[in-house]
């Protein structure tokens, strides 16, 4: 299965980042960088790749980039199967998806997602993916929560 992913990375802003050199750091030709809106702070890495385990091939990319730019801090994925699905649909399915991988158990999502938390100042995480809003909130939360395993 073709699983097509997005990684958006921001660093400090006294550590501007060349998109090009990141790129030509990169294994592989299926890796694109493109700047993202904070003027050289921010980038994005997409890319594409064949498997059956999206968790390894995500994981796969992280390092990637780290190994490139080592100070670089995620802030967002996302991912989607071919052919990609629209919409928010689509993207609370994503964010399911990814809370079963920080979580590394479906169930220990599913309860995360149904609960009050305190990094969304005790809002369910559930009922914050109905916007796009909160579903970017939900996201850096599961980042936050991704890094701190590490």
């Amino acid at each position: 299965m073709k699983h097509h992913f997005s990684l958006t990375f921001k660093v400090a802003e006294r550590q501007a980042v060349d998109v090009d050199e990141v790129a030509s750091q990169l294994s592989g030709s299926d890796f694109h960088v493109e700047p993202g809106p904070l003027s050289g702070t921010e980038f994005s890495v997409h890319f594409e790749r064949e498997g059956d385990h999206a968790a390894d091939l995500l994981s796969y990319a992280r390092e990637q980039v780290l190994n490139a730019v080592p100070n670089a801090e995620l802030v967002s994925m996302d991912m989607s199967e071919e052919p990609p699905m629209n919409g928010a649909v689509d993207d609370i399915t994503k964010l399911v998806i990814r809370a079963c991988q920080v979580f590394e158990d479906p169930e220990l999502a599913h309860a995360w997602l149904n609960r009050p938390q305190e990094l969304l100042n005790g809002t369910v995480p559930k009922l914050l993916m109905a916007s796009a809003e909160g579903r970017t909130r939900v996201s850096r939360v599961l980042t936050t929560l991704e890094s701190k395993k590490e």
